[in-house]
């Protein structure tokens, strides 16, 4: 068949060409690709055709190299994949590619080609690339050309059709143009070997696969994920350095992909005396594995530093013998118990087989609103609606905790990996949270789930949020836990900078300005001063449990009608706000003693 094949193409070729081939029939001969390049457009050229092979096609344009460079072919029908020798006639032109750049980056030269003056015969050719690394590559001698790179990384940018692909002598983009992938083709993260050809693409140089062979990459079978490679992971030079600490992240390691979401704090790396580790804190707290296409992990083997009793993971299949997982999974979830500290986890692959079990999908309890989710038992994953439900406090250190309520109740959102990216106090939400359901010191609690950056939400500001009045009394019971109260006429005795005790009549109820508590900051509104008191004030604040038998107050605002003082700390200095001492002098601050503010005594202990 082989054979007829080339029989048949030369015959094509006998039948095109003509008896004699005048020289008017041309202006200029090119004896190569590289000479035709150079002539002036506009000029009818004979090319000559010297194992020219055809590196692909785009409608009706062929991308043609030979040992000197490569061009365009139009008005011609080839094939990819096959060389020509003879010659074609046609006119020369260049296009500018580039739709941006000023001067021109990109020049695509090209060959509109009279098929009755033109003869060639077309055999079948090895699509093999001239090796070059990335800066090699995107230049304009090489455009159109079929190149190999290596050692590359693949990653998604912008809408996702455009890849960019990076080795180590810099980065380019590469894109399917010429559909030769199916549609359900994943792209790997990393090859070994990529061939496609060059093209300057809208604003700049592209590596466009010629066929789904093209893209190269031999799996390795054993990948380590070391916890101290800063390349890949973010380390913390301690516990309390926030730079390390994991915000529900994904990691990619020779193609093998880790997921880590935080428990009752988040989870970590740091650089510990027992060298760099993953700390990870009980509740809830997961380890994700996900294997490449076509591979199944058969073994996860962990290195744990600090206590066995502290390593206990339950996996979403397998097993585990000590602090080794077997098993046979496209991927596995591994929901921690206790407070290990890992330094490396090695994972083993394997060619998947029909006894490979998947990632189990997580069942979403869904929730029509944050009443629904309270009811929850802890550790439940839910789908929580949010009907104009409101964001209504930001803890001190602007990422831990958010507070949120609708109408039908109140709650915490902790350490969710969408607060310091998206969500903003004072701001109505509507959508939906993938979460899980926790609960600290009796507050119900929002942790991120491995789905929460799934969560589809939009948010819009509000004036204030919606507020319950009552005396203390009236407002402090379980109803309205977690929930903005607002009480009038009531005294605030500041006992630190982020303490105090607010009294009403016989009831008294502790205000926590901002402490931390159970590896949580609270709201704060301002600097405090042990000793100060304040009397007759209005306090709209949020309410939460302190523990299983006593409430707290967060402080949003604290206002005074005798004194028209918001926010009253020890800084008081305010135009409309007179203070003096009982002298008569002018103070342009509160100050230890009795204060006459607006003609209203106050006063700091």
């Amino acid at each position: 068949m082989k054979k007829l094949s080339t029989f048949l193409f030369v015959m094509m070729a006998f039948v095109m060409m003509p008896l004699d081939v005048n020289a008017q029939d041309y202006e200029v001969e090119a004896a190569n690709i590289a000479a035709f390049n150079a002539v002036e457009d506009g000029k009818v050229v004979k090319l000559t055709l010297t194992n020219a092979r055809v590196n692909a096609e785009l409608y009706g344009t062929y991308y043609v190299e030979d040992a000197t460079g490569a061009t365009a072919v139009k008005g011609v029908t080839l094939t990819k994949g096959k060389l020509l020798n003879g010659y074609f006639i046609g006119k020369k032109a260049t296009e500018d590619v580039d739709y941006v750049n000023t001067p021109s980056q990109g020049l695509e030269y090209s060959i509109t080609v009279t098929p009755s003056l033109s003869s060639f015969e077309m055999t079948d050719a090895e699509m093999t690339g001239t090796a070059m690394t990335i800066a090699e590559a995107c230049k304009q001698e090489n455009y159109g050309k079929l190149v190999t790179l290596s050692n590359v990384s693949i990653s998604p940018v912008g809408n996702g059709m455009n890849k960019m692909l990076a080795d180590a002598s810099g980065s380019m983009r590469s894109r399917d143009l010429f559909a030769v992938f199916p549609l359900d083709y994943t792209w790997p993260k990393k090859a070994d070997t990529f061939t496609g050809v060059l093209l300057y693409y809208m604003t700049g140089w592209f590596i466009m696969p010629i066929s789904a062979d093209g893209i190269v990459y031999n799996q390795p079978t054993e990948v380590t994920f070391d916890f101290s490679d800063t390349n890949t992971f973010k380390v913390g030079t301690a516990i309390t350095d926030q730079t390390g600490w994991m915000n529900n992240e994904e990691y990619d390691v020779d193609n093998v992909v880790i997921q880590i979401t935080g428990g009752s704090a988040p989870s970590r790396i740091y650089t510990a005396a027992a060298g760099t580790i993953l700390s990870m804190f009980k509740e809830y707290a997961t380890l994700t594995f996900k294997a490449p296409d076509g591979y199944a992990i058969t073994k996860l083997e962990f290195t744990n530093v600090n206590a066995d009793t502290q390593f206990s993971f339950v996996p979403s299949s397998g097993a585990f013998t000590g602090k080794t997982w077997v098993g046979n999974a496209e991927g596995v979830r591994m929901l921690n118990e206790k407070s290990p500290q890992m330094t490396k986890v090695v994972a083993t692959l394997a060619k998947k087989t029909p006894e490979t079990v998947a990632l189990p999908a997580i069942d979403y309890t869904e929730c029509e609103n944050i009443a629904a989710f309270n009811a929850l038992e802890n550790g439940t994953y839910a789908k929580v609606k949010l009907q104009d439900a409101e964001l209504t406090g930001l803890s001190a250190d602007g990422f831990s905790t958010m507070w949120i309520q609708d109408a039908t109740g109140g709650c915490w959102i902790q350490y969710l990996s969408l607060i310091d990216e998206y969500l903003e106090e004072n701001n109505k939400v509507n959508g939906f949270f993938y979460v899980v359901k926790r609960t600290a010191s009796g507050n119900p609690q929002m942790k991120e789930a491995e789905d929460t950056p799934k969560s589809e939400f939009t948010q819009t500001p509000i004036g204030e949020p919606a507020i319950i009045e009552g005396t203390l009394a009236e407002v402090n019971v379980a109803a309205n836990l977690n929930k903005v109260v607002k009480i009038s006429g009531a005294n605030l005795s500041i006992t630190s900078a982020t303490a105090g005790k607010l009294t009403q009549g016989e009831n008294t109820i502790d205000v926590n300005n901002g402490s931390a508590t159970a590896n949580q900051q609270l709201h704060k509104i301002a600097e405090w001063t042990n000793g100060t008191t304040l009397e007759n004030i209005t306090m709209v604040a949020i309410l939460v449990a302190k523990s299983a038998t006593a409430n707290q107050l967060l402080p949003i605002s604290i206002s005074s009608t005798s004194t028209g003082i918001s926010n009253i700390h020890t800084e008081v200095n305010a135009e409309n706000v007179q203070i003096y001492n009982l002298q008569g002098v002018r103070l342009n601050k509160l100050q230890k003693g009795i204060n006459i503010v607006n003609g209203k005594k106050v006063v700091i202990k």
